[in-house]
């Protein structure tokens, strides 16, 4: 029986050397690891509003473009009718021969 006892006394010894710096995480560990964790998928959602962020402002841009675009060619197609209908309703003017007044 002394030398079984001896054996299981160095096994022990061995086992507890051998876990000894591989404790299984404490609440403080875990916790940090969730924190850590939660940590870097708020940084990831935040990546990811950012970039639809400029997505839409992209978007906004290129529909805010567009509509600039066509209000100028409207203004002009505006401007040209305005014209068009001031020129029709003046009278040619033809100037009095010369030496008379149009007697």
């Amino acid at each position: 029986m002394g030398l079984t006892s001896k054996f299981a006394g160095i096994t022990m010894l061995g086992d507890a050397s051998r876990h000894a710096g591989h404790k299984p995480p404490g609440k403080a560990e875990r916790a940090q690891a969730k924190a850590e964790r939660a940590q870097k998928k708020a940084a990831e959602a935040q990546a990811m509003r950012a970039e639809a962020e400029a997505k839409v402002a992209k978007e906004q841009d290129a529909v805010l473009a567009q509509a600039l675009h066509e209000d100028e060619a409207q203004r002009r197609a505006d401007i040209s009718e305005v014209a068009e209908k001031e020129a029709e309703a003046i009278p040619e003017w033809r100037p009095d021969p010369p030496g008379g007044h149009g007697e």
